[in-house]
């Protein structure tokens, strides 16, 4: 049986540098694997509908209710989940730069006492109703948000990663709250 495991950080953080250093790593040691990037941009259908609304093709993201914003992610992974249950049992390593962590971009907009409700939301639709898997393991790459700012200053920017104020929002919950069982 193959182990999942998941990147996370916030926007800047280097996930997908890391990323292709180990998978650099695990094709030198001919280690069974593959990865997935997540939204899967020009790949799946929701994986678009996530970039259209990063764009702001729907609105300001800060304006968007959290549940609504947060499904096309998770109906994304849904999309490839036959994908990396087969992997999995095929006894690959799966390697994932964003998965069902990264919902805390959303969380960020709910208030703290209904927060846990929400992020208890994300995990009964992603891995009870959508049936993908959970990971064996996520790693946080914590970057402090100036430093991550400058790595971004160099690409186009997305709604989240043009707001600051968000992000060290989103900093906090991975440091502070933890969100476990996501970190």
């Amino acid at each position: 049986m193959g182990k999942l495991i998941v990147i996370e950080g916030i926007d800047g953080s280097g996930k997908g540098t890391q990323l292709k250093m180990l998978l650099k790593y695990l094709n030198e040691k001919n280690i069974n694997h593959t990865s997935f990037d997540f939204p899967q941009y020009g790949k799946t259908f929701f994986g678009d509908f996530a970039h259209r609304f990063l764009n702001g093709e729907f609105g300001h993201f800060s304006r968007i209710n959290p549940y609504l914003a947060s499904f096309p992610y998770a109906a994304d992974r849904w999309q490839v989940k036959d994908k990396i249950w087969q992997a999995i049992n095929d006894g690959k390593l799966v390697i994932c730069n964003r998965y069902t962590p990264s919902s805390i971009y959303q969380a960020v907009k709910v208030r703290s006492p209904q927060r846990k409700n929400f992020l208890n939301w994300v995990d009964t639709l992603e891995y009870e109703v959508f049936g993908i898997p959970r990971p064996s393991l996520v790693i946080f790459l914590y970057v402090p948000l100036e430093l991550a700012q400058t790595l971004i200053a160099k690409k186009k920017k997305d709604q989240y990663e043009k707001n600051t104020k968000y992000l060290k929002k989103v900093e906090e919950m991975y440091l502070v709250d933890k969100l476990s069982p996501y970190c």
